[in-house]
């Protein structure tokens, strides 16, 4: 494959931090309605000045966006380090990461269903910000 290109969002913005969220969501290969909702109640899409409608813009430019990259191949890998990595880039704000990484345990839980995917996603994400969870889920 070559290497991801994706729409361009300016860093930290709301696209770029719900794309990170599509991600997570899309990793394993199904998209369950808890997870959306899960949004919803946290307020998720409200504190990043977002609505459904912005959210349904930002997943189908990152669907455009995983279907161009897998080109002409027959897979697609949904968990690859360095398509992850390329969705990471743009949240580069420490606690925009924080806030991401957090929203994404909600999301995790929303479905008991983490998928091994799933887990590669957050495992990578956590080392490339540099985050720890136990920092995280502290006074959870």
């Amino acid at each position: 494959m070559t290497q991801p290109e994706l729409t361009p969002y300016p860093q930290n913005s709301p696209e770029a931090m719900l794309r990170v969220i599509t991600l997570f969501i899309v990793s394993d290969g199904e998209l369950a309605e808890a997870e959306i909702d899960v949004l919803d109640r946290l307020g998720v899409l409200k504190t990043l000045g977002m609505d459904r409608e912005g959210f349904a813009q930002v997943f189908d430019t990152y669907c455009d966006d995983l279907i161009a990259h897998a080109g002409s191949s027959r897979y697609i890998g949904l968990a690859d380090p360095e398509w992850v990595d390329a969705v990471l880039a743009a949240v580069t704000d420490p606690e925009r990461r924080r806030f991401v990484a957090a929203t994404l345990l909600h999301v995790a839980n929303s479905d008991n269903d983490l998928a091994d995917a799933e887990r590669a996603v957050y495992r990578r994400m956590l080392q490339r910000w540099g985050l720890d969870i136990e920092e995280l889920t502290a006074g959870s």
